[in-house]
């Protein structure tokens, strides 16, 4: 099923990643002294309690992924779905720069690793997610504004392989909740 479409699909919403990921970058860049101080104490202080902690985000991703499929279902959800491939791009950039500016490479190399581990499998099968959504709410425009027949088995198809994603992403989240923090930890000598 990869199509011209589905490709067009997936360069904007690469496009809308990295826009996000340039702005987290520069975001982090702008911000004045003071707030960075704080920033990088709490992520000293998180850094310190990582290995007591879990990588929770379980609930948040049942309600985000949830509100994106429903959402998009009735049609209101499609800025909500970019704003999400942009809010991901923005934090993973913050991310990783933060890191960098109190680390150097050594924190550019940990944040790969970090966010490879917390984000990787998650940032996938949401960008599957996300296309997929898409490709519903035009089925849904095109049968409002050209009167057609919605294609019942094409949208059943893609709200099929949406729920099989969330359902990896949750598995994903579960494993991270258990041993993620224990994989994490590992990489910690790169930053003594």
């Amino acid at each position: 099923m990869w199509t011209s479409l589905n490709k067009k699909f997936y360069l904007f919403l690469s496009i809308i990643f990295v826009i996000g990921l340039i702005l987290g970058v520069i975001f982090l860049i702008y911000l004045d002294e003071a707030s960075k101080d704080i920033l990088f104490l709490n992520i000293n202080e998180w850094l310190q309690g990582i290995s007591n902690s879990n990588i929770n985000n379980i609930v948040l991703h049942i309600i985000m992924l949830s509100s994106m499929f429903l959402l998009s279902i009735f049609l209101i959800g499609i800025p909500f779905v970019l704003f999400f491939a942009f809010y991901n791009g923005f934090s993973v950039g913050f991310t990783v720069t933060s890191l960098i500016s109190i680390f150097g490479i050594k924190g550019l190399l940990y944040g790969i690793i970090y966010v490879i581990i917390t984000k990787g499998i998650y940032l996938f099968f949401l960008s599957i997610i996300i296309v997929s959504l898409l490709r519903v709410s035009l089925i849904i425009l095109k049968s409002i504004f050209n009167k057609e027949n919605i294609d019942k088995e094409k949208l059943a198809l893609l709200l099929k392989k949406n729920l099989i994603c969330i359902a990896i992403i949750l598995i994903n989240d579960i494993i991270l909740y258990f041993w993620g923090t224990n994989l994490i930890t590992i990489f910690n000598f790169l930053l003594n």
